[in-house]
């Protein structure tokens, strides 16, 4: 009985202080290696496991595929291709009544195969065309919220960053998973679409805006021949992993070839000084994303010898053992704790505890694993830490709490997506098994 509640209070006093780091403002990477440290440390744990820890989990060709992912992203991002994509997704959709929603959108639809980043997309489609839906007089709040929203497609339609972390945990192919994307990413898109749709058709002067493009075939060829060799991308990576032909890490080496190709020789837009903007962007990206991975590997480990995946998953089976009340139950579980988590953390905690739960209930890893990284992109629009929220408040300069009132509705529309997948696994998985 002693040693059960010794357990219970060093498996609380890890989770408590990481939480109190979390509330003073400590960066995630920091956060969990200090929590781990001490907990090492008042254990009489040799403190170097932390530095081993830590190694070990950054020492993987799988996640190697991360930084080389948003280095393409950001390639491509500088040598002129959101503004081709921005502007074929105009010409496409511009003349549906909330015209610049529809292009914002559908612009995220499209990047997401080329940055695979949630932060990304907000960043550079927002950078673009909030100003743009201000200017055409839309409201800048309902801007910033369709942006916001419209930027989880960026972790949902392949490449995705998420499903290579959930892949090299779990051993499960990131080819599959990431084709298990495509259709709940294009839910989350036109359900998206239809309610921009709505708003427009009741309050015009607010949610449709004055700039009107008609739609011109010629103009729209002309614009996809421009946007083509972005568009190409995603094709590759999919089709060369598929195939067998290279695996996801490599994928992401031909994906910064590719983009430099065309940076250099067809958009001719990448420069030496845009090259060094990149690399440094790049780095900082990356090295902010692989420190956290490393570190919360650190922290799962102290997590592992308390046996906290064992105790959940006891709690959770004492409660139920059906397959569907199970889902729900970790559905909620994830939910919370994205809340106070950004993505990549929960991903590397979560998976570990979750998975085995689900495998044990006989839940299909793929189908899983979607439903996974829509929770954990749902915790990145959800409040109070919700990390692309605060991403688009400073893109658009407002007020966190006015993008809050606007962001509500496409909550509820990705939480209804959300749920349509986890309990209706063939959303997700005919495709990959159509190829498998």
């Amino acid at each position: 009985m002693q040693a059960t509640w010794e357990v219970a209070c060093n498996m609380w006093m890890i989770i408590g202080i990481f939480f109190l780091m979390l509330l003073i403002g400590v960066p995630v990477a920091f956060g969990v290696g200090i929590s781990s440290m001490l907990y090492l440390a008042l254990n009489g744990k040799d403190l170097v496991i932390l530095t081993q820890r830590i190694f070990a989990g950054g020492d993987s060709f799988t996640l190697m595929a991360i930084p080389l992912f948003i280095f393409a992203g950001e390639i491509m991002n500088a040598c002129g291709v959101t503004k081709r994509i921005v502007g074929f997704a105009n010409e496409l959709v511009g003349f549906i009544p909330g015209g610049l929603a529809h292009v914002n959108i559908l612009a995220s639809m499209l990047f997401a195969g080329v940055s695979g980043s949630t932060s990304a997309d907000v960043a550079s489609i927002g950078g673009m065309l909030i100003g743009s839906m201000d200017e055409a007089g839309f409201d800048r709040d309902y801007a910033t919220a369709v942006t916001a929203a419209s930027a989880t497609i960026g972790s949902i339609i392949p490449p995705s960053i998420l499903m290579v972390l959930y892949s090299s945990i779990t051993g499960i192919s990131v080819g599959k998973l990431f084709m298990a994307g495509v259709i709940p990413g294009i839910l989350v898109g036109v359900s998206q679409m239809i309610y921009a749709f709505i708003k427009a058709k009741k309050n015009p002067a607010k949610y449709d805006g004055d700039v009107k493009v008609k739609f011109d075939f010629k103009r729209m060829v002309k614009s996809f021949i421009n946007a083509l060799p972005a568009l190409v991308m995603p094709l590759i990576i999919i089709g060369g992993i598929l195939s067998g032909v290279f695996t996801a890490t490599e994928a992401g080496a031909i994906a910064g070839a590719y983009g430099l190709i065309i940076g250099i020789f067809v958009y001719k837009e990448f420069t030496f000084e845009g090259a060094i903007k990149t690399v440094l962007s790049a780095a900082r990206t990356s090295g902010m994303t692989m420190l956290i991975v490393a570190s919360t590997t650190a922290f799962g480990y102290c997590l592992a010898i308390e046996k906290f995946p064992e105790q959940v998953s006891a709690l959770l089976t004492g409660i139920s053992t059906n397959p569907n009340v199970l889902m729900l139950l970790m559905i909620l579980a994830m939910c919370v704790i994205g809340m106070f988590m950004d993505t990549t953390s929960a991903a590397i905690i979560m998976v570990p505890i979750f998975y085995p739960i689900a495998a044990a209930a006989g839940i299909d890893g793929i189908h899983f694993g979607m439903v996974m990284v829509l929770t954990f992109i749902l915790g990145g629009i959800t409040p109070p830490v919700g990390v692309t929220l605060y991403i688009a408040t400073a893109v658009a300069k407002i007020k966190f709490t006015n993008l809050l009132k606007e962001m509500w509705p496409f909550i509820a529309l990705f939480i209804a997506v959300l749920f349509a997948v986890a309990y209706c696994p063939a959303i997700c998985l005919t495709i990959p098994n159509m190829l498998a």
